[in-house]
């Protein structure tokens, strides 16, 4: 299967014939009769601040352990950039939990925006590994500041309405996915990795404007919660069982990002296989995403999730048996359905077992298990492994560990049926 420039733009395309077909069937109410709606508009607003955030990291991620190669990095000093990224994001998350619990989801949007774009130009200036460092340890705190307040601002309401809103942000960070890459690859073969930075920027940037329009008062409703709800908190086992199969996935998912592109930039091969790759399991993640609240309506949300991780181990497991082949990217495919089902099914897992007042601080502790993912899973695998051809497989062992946590969650609820 050849990748070509062509190859990108079709990928382009497709995620833009795909935000068509999401905005006619009418699901984004643009108008209600002449005037907008408050809700409407600042939900769209939302997205598409979190639509430019995501472009921002998902068309830099896969490209930025190329970036370092070639600046000169050595295994070790590759699978450093994981650690650096994640020791700052789990520094503030807890922060931004308490700060959205409190009505400051507005501020820590426009934020973590501003930062992120301030890392995109440190990259960009940078002459060697340890300013890129220095650019993935500002990442971490945007992401860290960002991600769980636009988790939150989806969380608001009852659990339907938690569950609709959920599946747009997913559906919109899996447009962001399949565009990010494609645009990225794009520009890093033909531009320049400078180029690429001076994109990520702009994207930067746009979300910070977009955040800024956004109404406050939305998000600054007071929480409804109830005092048994308060002391159930964060010990409830779905949360847990979630936090868990997401520390996992992230760990797998945090390697492959790293080792993948980094293995292929050693074997001489070009950038465009590794973008076609990840624009495939970005796609794929998008269409399963979209498709998302059908599903869990026949085989349940924890069966979902179950099923994802299935579907996303066997996808792993199937690169790692060949890496450097051009198959890659159908694996991508088998991957990236996985991966879009159990993302949003263990995101609802996580937090709507949790009472509307601490569902900032919830969102902080879920996501940042992306964080301490990114922290242990390259680290791990590099200390288990010799070379990047190993620690692709290590991800992917990692990968199908994730399948426990939710079987045991699965077999405990069902026992718990019989009970009753």
């Amino acid at each position: 299967m050849p990748a070509t420039p062509d190859a990108f733009l079709k990928h382009a395309q497709v995620g833009g014939v795909l935000i068509g077909i999401l905005a006619r069937r009418g699901r984004i109410g643009w108008r209600r009769g002449h005037r907008f709606s408050l809700m409407e508009r600042d939900e769209i607003l939302l997205n598409l601040a979190t639509l430019c955030f995501f472009l921002t990291i998902h068309s830099v991620a896969p490209y930025l352990s190329q970036y370092a190669v070639e600046l000169g990095a050595s295994e070790g000093m590759v699978a450093l950039l994981g650690p650096f990224f994640a020791f700052s994001a789990m520094a503030f998350r807890p922060l931004s939990g308490f700060l959205a619990d409190r009505g400051w989801t507005k501020w820590l949007l426009v934020a973590g925006a501003s930062i992120s774009t301030a890392a995109q130009g440190i990259y960009m200036l940078s002459t060697g590994v340890s300013m890129l460092y220095a650019g993935r340890f500002i990442q971490g705190a945007a992401i860290a500041i960002f991600i769980p307040a636009s988790f939150q601002a989806a969380a608001i309401g009852e659990r339907d309405r938690v569950i609709r809103s959920l599946a747009w942000r997913n559906t919109i960070t899996g447009v962001s996915f399949a565009l990010g890459p494609a645009l990225g690859g794009y520009v890093a073969q033909h531009l320049g990795y400078r180029s690429l930075f001076m994109v990520s920027t702009s994207s930067g940037l746009m979300a910070s404007i977009l955040a800024l329009a956004i109404d406050c008062s939305r998000f600054s409703q007071e929480p409804r919660s109830s005092r048994k709800g308060r002391e159930e908190g964060f010990a409830e086992r779905g949360f847990l069982s979630a936090l868990a199969s997401l520390l996992l996935y992230s760990s797998s998912y945090s390697c492959m990002v790293l080792f993948l592109p980094a293995y292929h930039k050693e074997n001489g091969l070009e950038t465009s296989l590794i973008a076609v790759f990840f624009t495939a399991m970005a796609i794929s993640s998008l269409i399963s995403r979209i498709l998302f609240t059908q599903v869990i309506g026949i085989l349940s949300v924890e069966g979902t999730a179950l099923a994802g991780v299935f579907l996303a181990s066997m996808g792993y497991l199937a690169v790692s048996m060949n890496p450097l082949s051009e198959g890659i990217v159908y694996y991508g495919i088998l991957t990236g359905l996985g991966a879009g089902l159990a993302i949003p099914s263990l995101q609802v897992i996580a937090i709507t077992g949790i009472p509307q007042g601490r569902r900032g601080m919830a969102s902080a502790i879920y996501t940042a298990m992306f964080d301490l993912g990114n922290l242990t899973g390259p680290a791990i695998a590099a200390i288990i492994a010799g070379n990047y051809r190993e620690m692709i497989e290590v991800a992917s062992y990692m990968n199908l560990a994730t399948i426990a946590p939710l079987a045991i969650l699965g077999i405990a609820k069902i026992r718990g049926t019989r009970s009753h």
